[in-house]
């Protein structure tokens, strides 16, 4: 037995397992067994990549999507992944014999430069959201330094769908910490949750109001810098409004469009909830204008809800860089 303890039971110091990998293996394993997300940018890519072209991969994770563009014919791809992931990403195009035609770069991608442009751009950096891991901000960037004048870009647009929701059992913890518990006062940390865009799984049931396009991207011609809309919803039902719900539709291709609706058919992508400071009760017709803003890189979200009259935006704390971002219900 003494062969299976760790090596490092002499340390005295305090220590805490590191997660990280297994995170890592399970957000990028939950996007691979995904078939809808899979299928969906296999066909898109066999779609848009022509024999020869020259492709950039954005957030290439383990770079299945350069390997769909080497089916395609790809003569040659820039598979561009920032940390750990990009090792073993070069990993699995060595076992594929494919290293002649895919080159994992280690950096994010506005820092990262090619030796030519490229004549198509591939990303699955769609969040739950659609915008919350930074795909406006990467292929903004790439449309001006890595890509030809007219490039393909894969996905093409994406909208960003919103409806308020009666979601008790995603607002309960909230409402919990408004009151005392064991005593004390922990409303800072109500407010700080209210403040916060949150992951889960939306009943159809649970909207108040139809689904609507509160911001629409056309990712290959847009000039927008941060990430802004509003719209008028009208409440089906007398209902408790505890929040937001969000989506994305992405179209990735002409005639090829994925999507994370509720019920959501792709498992690798939950909804956004953008909770209320405190719930508001609704009448059949009510007219709901709400407004919605984020800076470009999808860090800082900000969203309000106005029964009667405008409500102030509420931006939430600045988070880390875009990256692998959790899209699983926290």
């Amino acid at each position: 037995m003494d062969a299976l303890r760790p090596a490092t039971l002499g340390v005295t110091l305090p220590a805490v397992y590191d997660d990280y990998a297994a995170q890592l293996f399970d957000f990028h394993h939950s996007m691979l067994v995904d078939e809808v997300r899979t299928t969906s940018f296999l066909r898109a890519i066999a779609q848009q990549v022509q024999p020869g072209d020259v492709v950039v991969d954005i957030g290439a994770g383990t770079g299945v999507l350069s390997l769909f563009a080497v089916l395609a014919g790809a003569g040659k791809v820039y598979a561009i992944e920032q940390g750990p992931m990009a090792e073993v990403a070069g990993e699995i195009v060595k076992r594929n014999d494919l290293g002649d035609r895919i080159e994992i770069i280690n950096e994010w991608s506005y820092e990262a430069t090619l030796p030519e442009r490229a004549d198509v751009l591939v990303t699955e950096t769609i969040g739950n959201i659609g915008f919350e891991e930074g795909i406006l901000a990467w292929v903004t960037d790439a449309r001006k330094r890595l890509l030809k004048p007219g490039a393909r870009i894969v996905p093409s647009a994406i909208s960003m769908m919103v409806a308020a929701t009666e979601s008790s059992h995603d607002y309960a913890e909230i409402g919990r910490l408004r009151r005392p518990l064991y005593e004390f006062d922990f409303t800072p940390l109500a407010d700080l949750a209210s403040h916060t865009m949150l992951w889960t799984d939306f009943s159809p049931v649970s909207l108040v109001t139809r689904p609507a396009t509160v911001v629409d991207i056309d990712l290959s011609t847009t000039r927008q810098v941060d990430i802004e809309g509003t719209v008028t919803l009208r409440a089906r039902r007398d209902a408790l409004v505890h929040g937001l719900g969000c989506w994305f539709v992405a179209e990735i291709a002409p005639g090829i469009s994925i999507s994370n609706e509720p019920p959501t058919k792709a498992p690798s992508w939950n909804q956004g909830f953008l909770p209320l400071p405190e719930p508001v009760s609704v009448s059949k017709g009510d007219l709901l204008p709400v407004e919605i803003r984020s800076d470009g890189d999808g860090a800082r979200w900000g969203w309000s809800l106005g029964v009667g009259e405008p409500a102030e935006l509420t931006w939430t704390q600045p988070t880390a860089p875009p990256g692998p971002a959790p899209r699983v219900a926290y």
